[in-house]
């Protein structure tokens, strides 16, 4: 039962993550554009972020997916070494880390393996879009912290 509860858990910080990151990737464009003079009223914010969750969030759930395949279990060990004080603050860590590495490795990717000069995820260009999507990778992080029972916890049940 502990394993289903874990893998219920990662699944849904996955999805948070991917909900929260696809709508901060739409909300920081938009702003963008709203900086450029455009005027954006409401219900087209709400559409554009339809569409991106339609458009870029099953991609970008598959990429969260194996990152915080790496992230979380290595927040997980430095938990259990600096103690249980750290493990909350780790994993939120852990999670933002994920979407920043995520980001730099997409641009990267397109940089030397397809030797394109654009930036992917338009709105990780900048270190303030980048901040703003990797909140949304704290955030799940810190909601997989708060359900995920701890390491010991969980081998007793």
């Amino acid at each position: 039962m502990a394993t289903a509860r874990m893998i219920a858990v990662y699944l849904l910080a996955v999805v948070t993550g991917t909900v929260l990151v696809s709508i901060a990737n739409t909300h920081v464009v938009l702003q963008a554009l709203v900086r450029a003079g455009a005027s954006i009223p409401t219900a087209v914010r709400l559409d554009a972020i339809r569409q991106d969750l339609a458009g870029f969030a099953p991609t970008l759930f598959v990429l969260i997916l194996l990152g915080f395949a790496v992230a979380f279990p290595v927040a997980g060990l430095l938990g259990r070494v600096l103690g249980r004080g750290w493990r909350r603050l780790g994993f939120t860590l852990a999670g933002g880390a994920a979407i920043a590495a995520i980001m730099l490795g997409i641009t990267a990717f397109y940089g030397q393996v397809l030797d394109a000069t654009i930036t992917p995820v338009a709105s990780s260009r900048d270190l303030p879009g980048l901040l703003t999507l990797c909140l949304g990778g704290a955030a799940a992080g810190f909601l997989f912290a708060s359900l995920k029972p701890p390491a010991h916890t969980a081998s007793r049940r």
